[in-house]
């Protein structure tokens, strides 16, 4: 019998459930444990803002995009499920991103290594090098990063991906000891920017891209009755926003959110309808992030219109600041540039991921007021300003126009004037009219050219 028994409770010991891992330990039977003695909880930290993920399938991998992550599940005891249902920080994710801000490099030797090319294609940067500076331009860049990283943390499909956190090698300050000519050198990688729209030059344009804009920063006046491609929709979206406006009962959130963008699409309708601008698959253009073209009265901002000599291995390709872009995202370049470096370039594919592109600005150097890019005066302008700094070696690109000139008119039939008939002679036949059987020109033939209607988007 007592071995009966000694059978019953090692069976029953073997039944019983051991702890998971990670978890804590639970009692076995209220009355084999003694009382737990309450802990001293530390002094609670501040809560942090908290993040919303939204309710639905997310992949933590696709989620932090090029962000090393590291997660652990802690547990500890709590009360009843009733009341920690109902304490939010009974279910918590506490989310910290760690990121190392880079310094900027200042060494000729450095920017060799990523560019093998550089000191050959820019002789003058060795007299330039010993003085120039790190500019002050470089720590507000990556302190706009970082501000939007605590700004964007609780969206994280906003947040930087770790490629355009780490886009900038180097912003430098150079100046030449005998001409005095300023330039900005930014060491970077290239993305393709595919915004402008020029109805006079380029009638078409694919408007369908993401994040695509039919304008950009440099513009001049329209100089046909040729309607832009994206007038008429930014027309019908001005007028159902009034009506939408006009409507009684809205709520005091939709008016006010209606009257502040109402302006920004009346706005953008004027633009388009009386201003040209560039064209990203024509025109070599590069974009310069807000943070540092917004800074005025400094020597080295550049500005729009600015003349930019983009440096890629041995080639040389001139081109002009055409756009403004993110305050926290550097080294993108028209589709023009990036297609000339790279035929695999898109508008989702980037034509270099390293950071091996030299964007050298000059400063003050824009010519004014604008007018439509003309690739050989931009061409001579930056050969003159390479001269300024040393001169240059490899391939200065010569661009090609790709833009077809409008068609010759048509000119217009002018009549010969008819001869007074001499005295003595018979007056000539009066001229047939059309009630004679001669048919009437029509007025397509007559006239030398027709206004094209507007196309829609």
């Amino acid at each position: 019998m007592a071995a009966v028994c000694l059978v019953l409770a090692t069976a029953a010991c073997k039944q019983q459930p051991s702890p998971q891992p990670g978890f804590p330990t639970p009692l076995s039977t209220p009355t084999a444990t003694p009382a737990l003695t309450p802990v001293p909880l530390p002094t609670p930290i501040p809560t942090p803002t908290p993040v919303y993920v939204p309710s639905k399938r997310l992949e933590t991998s696709k989620m932090f995009n090029g962000i090393e992550l590291h997660s652990s599940v802690e547990t500890e005891f709590g009360t009843t499920a009733t009341t920690d249902r109902n304490d939010p920080e009974s279910y918590m994710l506490d989310l910290r991103l760690k990121v190392r801000v880079p310094k900027p490099d200042t060494d000729l030797s450095q920017l060799d290594t990523l560019n093998p090319f550089l000191s050959a294609a820019l002789p003058g940067l060795a007299t330039m090098i010993p003085g120039a500076k790190a500019s002050h331009f470089y720590d507000d860049f990556y302190r706009h990063k970082v501000a939007m990283l605590q700004h964007n943390l609780p969206r994280l499909d906003l947040l930087l991906s770790r490629h355009n956190f780490f886009d900038c090698e180097t912003v430098l300050e150079l100046q030449h000891p005998d001409t005095q000519r300023r330039a900005l050198l930014v060491q970077a990688d290239m993305d393709v920017d595919m915004d402008g729209s020029d109805a006079d030059r380029v009638p078409m344009v694919d408007g369908t891209i993401t994040n695509y804009q039919p304008m950009t920063s440099y513009k001049w006046p329209k100089k046909t009755a040729v309607p832009n491609q994206f007038l008429a929709s930014r027309e019908a979206k001005l007028k159902q926003l009034e009506a939408e406006l006009a409507t009684k009962g809205l709520s005091a959130e939709r008016s006010l959110e209606l009257r502040t963008l109402i302006p920004q699409v009346r706005y953008e309708f004027n633009q388009l309808k009386t201003q040209s601008f560039l064209v990203a698959t024509t025109d070599p253009f590069v974009v310069m992030p807000g943070s540092l073209i917004t800074q005025d009265g400094q020597p080295f901002t550049p500005h729009i219109g600015d003349y930019c000599v983009v440096i890629f291995k041995n080639t040389l390709y001139p081109s002009i600041v055409g756009d403004v872009g993110p305050r926290d995202k550097i080294g993108e370049a028209s589709y023009r540039i990036g297609k000339e470096i790279n035929p695999r370039s898109t508008a989702y594919n980037r034509p270099v991921s390293d950071l091996k592109v030299t964007y050298l600005v000059f400063p003050n150097s824009a010519d004014k007021p604008f007018d439509a890019p003309d690739l050989e005066k931009i061409r001579a302008r930056c050969e003159q300003l390479l001269n300024e700094i040393g001169g240059y070696k490899g391939e200065l690109l010569v661009w090609e126009n790709l833009i077809k000139p409008p068609p010759t008119p048509t000119p217009s039939l002018t009549p010969a004037p008819s001869a007074s008939p001499s005295p003595g002679t018979s007056p000539t036949a009066p001229t047939p009219t059309p009630s004679q059987g001669i048919a009437p020109q029509s007025s397509a033939s007559a006239s030398p050219s027709v206004t094209p209607a507007p196309v829609q988007p």
